[in-house]
């Protein structure tokens, strides 16, 4: 498994200082657009790798819940890994890019860190991170950890910082995970969602994974891999693009059927998983999409010698073939999701402390409060 690993991690040195991209330096533009922006601030400290490995595995999940909102809001996370005092930590700015969102989640790890100032990381989250701006925009941090919230100085203790961030309309969720004396971790992390509009959730401290494996998983991989072949990268991003989705999909498959078949379902959704900045295909349906500005250097070589007129049928052609295959793999994930309501019943499993059903549940809750509704 680590051969993939290898190639898919961006390589960062243990104590690495605050991450940033060229999108971190570009001002979000206020529009009419929805928007839901998530913010995950996880507890990187010792004791923490399990609930950081769930992530991992269920952050397609997550996706696929806001891929259900009406009206289709446009998604973008940003991360924030903490627990090292304000000395170290890990950030990556929000993007609707989602294979670069599952990239750099891929480098969140258990560092054995061990001062975890939960107040900080809210403020870095409010701060730093450039959230949008609209008629309806739903503005969430969810913060990970398993000790107390009280850590740190009083400048930015939670009882400071949380009233900073919902004066900004930025909600803050308290996800307990630990098994600290219960009069000391939870009553905290109660109060710190109490005060930013959030909600408290208490998980299991390995995450509470909750993996069904169905008959439907191996079909829907390779429907995903076959989605690949309609996507058309030009430009100066093309390659990388589309090596970071292969490289996506490579790594979702290595942590599991279940993964892999719940990332096929994101892909499916176009609302939310679209790639304009490197697909040919995507961008073509930009409402300012104009053919006459993609220059011919921009182009892959086989659409170089074709005319005008050949290169629109082809981007065209894989359109379809796209909404073709999207089209089976929604309907394979639906009876996939049948299924694991099916097994789960049987099984006597509730999920009541896994991860990704307590973000699926709170974002929900909180986007119908917006406006959104949610498809059954």
């Amino acid at each position: 498994m680590k051969h993939w690993i290898a190639a898919f991690v961006v390589t960062i040195s243990l104590f690495t200082q605050t991450v940033r991209s060229a999108d971190a330096e570009k001002k979000v533009v206020a529009d009419d657009k929805p928007h839901i922006d998530i913010v995950f601030c996880i507890d990187c400290s010792g004791s923490m790798g399990p609930v950081i490995e769930t992530a991992k595995q269920k952050v397609w999940a997550i996706v696929n819940q806001t891929a259900k909102a009406k009206p289709s809001p446009a998604l973008r996370i940003g991360l924030f890994g903490y627990g090292n005092l304000d000395h170290t930590s890990r950030s990556f700015p929000m993007t609707d890019d989602l294979d670069e969102v599952y990239k750099n989640l891929m480098t969140f790890r258990d560092e054995g860190w061990g001062t975890e100032w939960v107040g900080w990381a809210v403020k870095k989250a409010t701060d730093d991170m450039q959230w949008s701006d609209g008629k309806q925009v739903l503005k969430v941090i969810y913060v990970v950890g398993n000790e107390t919230a009280h850590q740190g100085p009083d400048a930015v203790d939670y009882t400071k910082t949380a009233p900073a961030a919902i004066a900004k309309g930025i909600i803050v969720n308290a996800i307990y995970c630990g098994n600290v004396d219960p009069q000391v971790g939870p009553p905290t992390w109660r109060e710190m969602a109490k005060l930013a509009d959030g909600k408290y959730m208490e998980i299991a401290a390995d995450g509470g994974v909750v993996a069904i494996a169905t008959p439907y998983d191996d079909d829907l991989s390779k429907l995903s891999t076959k989605l690949n072949s309609t996507y058309c990268a030009y430009g100066e991003q093309g390659q990388g693009g589309a090596l970071k989705q292969t490289a996506g999909d490579q790594a979702a498959s290595g942590l599991g059927k279940h993964v892999a078949a719940e990332r096929a379902l994101s892909k499916a959704s176009s609302g939310q998983y679209a790639n304009g900045r490197w697909d040919l295909v995507d961008r073509s349906k930009d409402k300012d999409f104009k053919w006459e500005d993609v220059k011919e250097d921009q182009l892959p070589a086989e659409m170089k010698k074709m005319t005008l007129a050949e290169r629109k049928a082809h981007i065209e052609k894989l359109s379809k073939e796209r909404e073709q295959v999207q089209a089976e793999i929604k309907t394979l994930a639906a009876k996939r999701d049948s299924y694991i309501k099916e097994e789960t019943k049987k099984q006597g499993v509730t999920g009541d402390k896994a991860f990704d059903n307590a973000v699926r549940a709170s974002l929900r809750e909180q986007a119908e409060k917006k406006g959104y509704k949610f498809e059954e």
